[in-house]
């Protein structure tokens, strides 16, 4: 889902971009601060300049090589935990409309939600932890990774079993993939709030103003890894950050605060009990999920 910890991962790379409908950045020899950003289209001057720019960062044979603009196979991964009566069939359904396999790593559910997973076709791998790595999340990325990476993928989709892509985003995720110049993709997510005909929009709440890299090439002895936080880790590994990818204007709906009030009065104090001091996350925002009068803003799926 996209809560706090979701917010705090955008700070840096790919995750934060200039208000433009679609772009390109390179950011293999600048600081993840300041990233530079060079807009699709630009003509050739530009382009020769871009690779002069970037001869401290060689990329081998090996990445190079797998950068295919046909064929590329869409596989879809979710970490799950206890989602039975929530979104998660829900979001199964409309992942199968458009990706080619899903990967799930379950955090040791106790209410049956492997069963649901397993009744989906496209799951061609399952796999169900014994003890919940919740406590370490850093640890469960990984695993999800891994277990991803294993089944040979062309691009990988970090999926939330409360997300949903837009309608657009799913006509346009093939043409997005089948390229050979950029390995990540950012949509703009919108927190649903109390239903799903509004989102949520403040000064806390502003996921949608910036971009969210969710879609990633898979480059087989490319070196990812996750930054070793037990809460609020990155979706995707961190080394994406430094390469070459798209923004675009393409909208995810995030349901997780979609729910009843007593759903996320319930979260809140889910967060104050695993992060009471803030060390992961904003205590400010903690605090904002009870506000009672939330600004909100009437949700359209087109551009």
């Amino acid at each position: 889902m996209l809560d706090p910890k979701k917010r705090i991962q955008h700070v840096n790379g790919p995750m934060m971009h200039r208000n433009i409908r679609s772009e390109t950045t390179h950011t293999p020899t600048e600081t993840l601060e300041s990233p530079h950003v060079e807009t699709e289209g630009q003509g050739d001057q530009q382009h020769a300049a871009k690779h002069q720019d970037t001869d401290l960062f060689r990329e081998p044979f090996s990445v190079r090589r797998v950068r295919k603009s046909q064929g590329n196979r869409l596989t879809a991964m979710l970490q799950v935990r206890n989602e039975r009566g929530r979104y998660l069939e829900e979001v199964l359904d409309d992942l199968s409309e458009f990706v080619d396999e899903i990967v799930i790593v379950d955090d040791a559910s106790t209410d049956g939600t492997p069963d649901i997973c397993r009744a989906y076709p496209k799951v061609v791998r399952l796999e169900v932890l014994e003890k919940p790595l919740f406590a370490e999340e850093w640890r469960l990325r990984n695993a999800l990774w891994q277990a991803a990476a294993g089944t040979s993928p062309d691009w990988l989709l970090s999926v939330d079993a409360d997300e949903l892509y837009s309608t657009e985003a799913k006509k346009a995720i093939r043409a997005l993939i089948n390229q050979d110049h950029a390995d990540w993709i950012a949509f703009r997510f919108y927190d649903m709030w109390g239903g799903r005909t509004h989102y949520r929009e403040d000064e806390l709440w502003g996921l949608h103003r910036r971009h969210t890299a969710s879609l990633v090439r898979y480059m087989p002895g490319y070196p990812y890894f996750y930054p070793q936080q037990n809460h609020h880790v990155p979706r995707l590994p961190l080394p994406c950050t430094v390469l070459p990818g798209i923004s675009t204007e393409l909208k995810v709906q995030h349901l997780g605060w979609a729910g009843s009030l007593e759903d996320r009065v319930r979260k809140y104090l889910r967060y104050k009990r695993i992060d009471p001091h803030g060390e992961w996350g904003s205590l400010e925002h903690y605090e904002s999920i009870l506000d009672p009068e939330p600004r909100l803003i009437p949700w359209k799926e087109e551009q």
